[in-house]
């Protein structure tokens, strides 16, 4: 694989650059009250009712042993429009570009009538991008529009955002997984993101430069040791 780290990588979804002084008091905004990559992406959901992740055209499910790399700087948010058990319509926008490209609610075109009983209507949605770790990376972003779904991605974020104040590693290696739970008595699913390891932004870019394998990595070391050379005798 070519050169690269992680926000190369994720480039296609036309990144903003940010310090981690930015990127904490953006995500601060978005972990607040108020819930509000483009390019050759492939796009992940989970449905609550069937308990699938649902990925690409394929609508292939995820498999919770894959470990995937998430990218800080990839964290989106927006709209997402529903009709018919379909989306009808979307605005997405970078959390960290929010104060320029937000679109407000009062904004949003009708495309009602709604049966708002059904969920229809003009959700709330926030999601993230992950690299895949297999032998030819892909780009995937996921997003949700559930409160479950919502909630779930806002305990990454926080930690995240926690751990980018702290000076500490803030790029989790994570799986996908999912977990159930009663709502008015009846019962659902929601995804669940599993960190398996805390990663520095220069590790990640030893790993995609091929000088540390996967294993490696979540082992938490940042450069390949390489081997000194014995000294030859005169």
């Amino acid at each position: 694989m070519a050169k690269q780290d992680l926000t190369t990588f994720m480039a296609k979804a036309n990144l903003p650059e940010l310090t981690d002084e930015d990127m904490v008091d953006a995500l601060d905004n978005v972990l607040g009250p108020q819930d509000s990559l483009a390019n050759a992406t492939t796009f992940l959901s989970f449905s609550g009712k069937t308990n699938l992740y649902s990925l690409g055209r394929d609508q292939s499910d995820m498999d919770s042993g894959d470990i995937y790399l998430m990218e800080p700087q990839s964290v989106i948010e927006g709209w997402t429009c529903w009709k018919g058990s379909k989306p009808v319509d979307r605005h997405e926008w970078s959390v960290y570009q929010a104060h320029s490209k937000a679109v407000p609610e009062r904004e949003l075109t009708d495309h009602g009538p709604y049966r708002e009983q059904s969920g229809e209507g003009w959700k709330g949605m926030l999601g993230f991008g992950v690299m895949s770790t297999d032998d030819t990376p892909v780009s995937i972003q996921f997003t949700t529009t559930s409160a479950s779904g919502r909630n779930a991605v806002k305990d990454l974020l926080q930690e995240v955002r926690s751990r980018a104040k702290a000076g500490e590693p803030a790029i989790p290696a994570m799986r996908f997984d999912r977990e159930e739970f009663f709502a008015q008595e009846q019962r659902n699913f929601k995804p669940k993101f599993v960190v398996d390891a805390w990663l520095e932004r220069d590790a990640v870019t030893a790993h995609m430069d091929g000088e540390l394998t996967l294993a490696a990595l979540l082992a938490g070391e940042t450069r390949a040791t390489k081997k000194k050379r014995a000294k030859k005798r005169t």
